[in-house]
């Protein structure tokens, strides 16, 4: 997301739309947003939509190499269908245990700072995440942690006329499945992503916390309307949006849009991997004993905190990695 110089913007005292869409199919989770960010104007209402996917799907960031963060096989295998967002971030699973919120705001009507863009969006699920008597907060710009993890993937930036932020809610995360259509440049990699995943991301449902999702929805829209010190209208999306959104996400499922970004040639696996704000896991090519071994690394605040590898070297490896600073590896 890009800020600009423009002063702050002053909130309107007019109400925001609010769409509770519920299940939806996954397509139109992604295009519905889109395409009414495409749409917006400075007259058009505000809207927040809150929905779930009625079946499992991934989606890419805008930036990514789709062949680098996925692999298409076990993709393919399990049945999952893959969408590209125009907005940043990483490679998300998503499925009907997870409550979306998006935010569509005309620029003019949101700060001019991308943080406190952020700030003023995420508010609500932070607020909930605390009357629902979790240590919610915002960390790093735009993550939002529950109990000090990872509790929802958020993604931000301009679309049109329109600042979207989007995030989710964890009531429950398919911790198996996510670690399986990883491309990763080795199955150690994927181990130590999955173990650290598994720390670091945490859930509503492993926190104790129990509802449904239409009581739910209806916390987080009271959220934000105290949050935003707005109210906000319920309505349902019209004929021609729900049209606008059906081909806006065949557009972002296509052959072509999926292919943005693929170099020529051969596409490697990825390297690095982000679990949460300051935790990530990278794979590292070292020299010992003039031999060069592949790593996989953990690093949290820059400093490796656990490792694997198959070489017979590993007890070596560790006393040497353990509690360095990533960068002493490169």
């Amino acid at each position: 997301m890009r800020s600009s110089n423009r002063p702050k913007a002053q909130l309107p005292e007019s109400s925001i739309r609010l769409i509770r869409a519920g299940r939806l199919e996954p397509g139109l989770t992604q295009g519905l947003y889109h395409s009414l960010a495409r749409g917006m104007t400075e007259s058009s209402d505000d809207t927040i939509t809150l929905c779930s996917p009625s079946s499992p799907y991934l989606c890419i960031g805008y930036h990514q190499v789709l062949e680098s963060v996925l692999d298409i096989n076990v993709c393919r295998e399990l049945n999952l269908p893959i969408l590209r967002r125009h907005l940043g971030g990483g490679t998300t699973y998503l499925d009907s245990n997870q409550i979306f919120y998006q935010c569509i705001f005309h620029n003019s009507r949101v700060p001019a700072r991308t943080d406190l863009v952020y700030q003023m969006m995420l508010g609500a699920p932070v607020l909930l995440l605390n009357r629902m008597g979790l240590r919610g907060r915002l960390r790093a710009v735009n993550e939002v942690e529950a109990n000090s993890v990872r509790v929802a993937g958020i993604g931000g930036g301009r679309v049109g006329e329109a600042m979207v932020v989007v995030g989710n809610l964890l009531l429950d995360f398919d911790y198996n499945v996510m670690s399986r259509v990883w491309k990763t440049p080795d199955p150690l990699f994927r181990k130590l992503a999955q173990e650290t995943m598994q720390e670091r991301v945490g859930t509503l449902n492993r926190m104790g916390i129990s509802q449904t999702h239409e009581s739910i929805d209806l916390l987080l829209a009271k959220a934000f309307t105290d949050s935003l010190e707005r109210s906000l209208e319920e309505s349902e999306p019209e004929k021609h949006e729900i049209e606008a959104a059906e081909e806006t996400a065949r557009d972002l499922a296509s052959h072509e849009f999926l292919s943005l970004h693929r170099p020529s040639g051969s596409v490697l696996p990825m390297k690095s991997l982000k679990i949460s704000a300051d935790v990530f896991i990278h794979q590292r090519r070292v020299c010992l004993d003039d031999q060069q071994l592949d790593v996989a690394v953990r690093a949290d605040n820059g400093i490796i905190t656990d490792l694997k590898t198959d070489t017979k070297q590993s007890k070596k490896l560790r006393e040497l990695m353990m509690g360095t600073s990533l960068s002493e590896w490169n």
